[in-house]
Parts: C-alpha cells; structure tokens; sequence
C-alpha cells in the first residue's frame, strides 16, 4: 500500500497543528496560569519574566492583625505612620491573619527581603492609595508561592499584609516582579 505525497503532506501538517495546539494549551493552562478567579480583586500583580517568556499571576491579599492593628495604632493624633515598603517572599501556600513574618521568608538567591519603590499616592474611587513594585532577580533555583508586605526591612512583628500566588519554580536569572496596591477606604 502506498501512500500519496498529498496525504503525506496533509498528515504532517495536522500533526503540526495539533502538536502546536496541545503544546499551547499546556503552557497556558496548567504551566502559566494567568486567569483570575471569578468573584475576587487582584491588588498584587506578580509578573513573572523567563526564557520561555512573560506572564502574569494575579492575587488578593490578606491584612494579617498586626497590620490592622499597626493603622489602628498609627492612626492615633501624634502618632507617625511607616509605610508599607518592603516585600518579602517564601513558599508558604496559604497566608493566615496570625502571620507577623511570612514563616519561611527566602533569605537566599535574590529573594531576599527588599525596599519596593513606592508611588506618588494616588486616588481611588475617592480612596488614597499607592504602589509598591520590587523586581527580584534569582541567582539560582528557587521554588516560590507567597509574598509579604513588610513595614520594616528585616525581622518579626511587621507584616503587613500576605498574598498566595500559583507556586512557581524560579530558576537562575529568572525575574519576578511584584506590584502591591494598597487601597486606604477611612469612610
């Protein structure tokens, strides 16, 4: 039995499309996962920038007690209030209230705790509000899940705030860039 040039050709071009098609599917839906979940508000915006590409994760975050606590306590007439400037990273999955550093903050190959650059405050549906954005860089692998929103550039007792994102495995020179959005509603 012999097959003809045309139907050679033709198989080979369907199996180029369906090979294209599956290796989309799966860079898109399970190694990358750029959708938001319906029903929440992404306030971090992690992009990630590597050899294969750039994509985005989005997350809410959670306010741990120490950080309502420290607007509370910063709030008071004569009191100075210290922003929320620094970030911090880990691999811990998901973030609770009771956390006043992320439990296993990366201190190793360029996830090391670090000063964002903030914004000019800005408004928000008549709310005051800025940014926070650092850019990591790695210096080697490293396996990533959880940012921190930290008010001091070191130690305990000053997290702000926690955001879960899809655990990502950093490799060698990989960036990841994380931009907070804090959103200050006093009505």
């Amino acid at each position: 039995m012999e097959i003809s040039k045309k139907k050679l050709l033709a198989v080979i071009f369907l199996f180029s499309i369906l090979t294209f098609t599956v290796g989309y599917a799966f860079q898109n839906n399970f190694l990358f996962s750029k959708h938001q979940p319906m029903g929440s508000v992404a306030n971090v915006f992690f992009t990630v920038e590597s050899p294969m590409g750039t994509y985005d994760l989005l997350a809410g975050n959670l306010i741990t007690d120490i950080g309502e606590s420290q607007v509370c306590t910063r709030g008071r007439a004569g009191a100075t209030y210290v922003a929320i400037s620094y970030v911090s990273l880990s691999n811990d999955a998901t973030p609770l209230a009771a956390w006043t550093q992320l439990p296993n903050e990366a201190a190793t190959l360029g996830a090391t705790r670090a000063l964002g650059t903030i914004s000019a405050e800005w408004a928000y549906s008549g709310d005051s509000a800025y940014n926070v954005t650092k850019k990591f860089t790695f210096t080697g692998d490293i396996t990533l899940q959880c940012a921190g929103g930290n008010w001091a550039s070191s130690g305990d007792n000053n997290l702000y705030s926690a955001a879960a994102f899809t655990q990502t495995a950093f490799a060698n020179n990989w960036n990841l860039t994380i931009t907070w959005v804090y959103v200050f509603n006093g009505n």
